[in-house]
């Protein structure tokens, strides 16, 4: 029986909130100007869950980070959007509100997990780094020209 995997927060939050922008940008009423500003809207909001979605099933924990990193472009965006219908749309004000912090969430825990991911690689880098030095360091030792009578080095 094949377990089915949890979801993870990010993913959760963000296909949460893209529902929310999706069924907002369905009650504006439609003139051109709003039919243009609910277009980028939606391109860049529900953008953030699809790159989260992709970072997820990334090949290596860079490809992760590379991911993460557009997904929190794309909320950087999307906050724009809803900023300038804010100001155009003093009538939408409070939901456009709770959308804002929303948003603001979501890209203060895409830029936490990218950070703790960068710092996470950096580390392991380092230990990689540490390792293949000394063993390094360590078959230069082991490669010096011996004789019947030289002792092995200690360790």
């Amino acid at each position: 029986m094949q377990q089915r995997r949890s979801r993870s927060i990010v993913q959760e939050k963000s296909f949460h909130f893209a529902v929310q922008l999706v069924n907002y940008s369905r009650r504006l009423h439609k003139d051109s100007t709003d039919l243009v500003l609910t277009r980028q809207l939606l391109k860049s909001g529900t953008s953030i869950g699809a790159n989260a979605e992709e970072a997820l099933g990334g090949q290596s924990s860079k490809d992760f980070i590379s991911e993460l990193a557009i997904a929190a472009k794309e909320a950087r965006e999307t906050g724009y959007w809803l900023r300038l219908l804010r100001e155009t749309q003093p009538h939408k004000h409070p939901e456009l509100t709770s959308l804002l912090a929303e948003c603001g969430e979501l890209l203060k825990m895409l830029n936490g997990i990218i950070l703790t991911t960068r710092h996470k690689l950096s580390l392991a880098d380092s230990r990689f780094k540490l390792r293949t030095q000394n063993s390094e360091l360590g078959e230069a030792v082991d490669s010096e020209p011996r004789t019947q009578n030289s002792k092995l080095p200690s360790r």
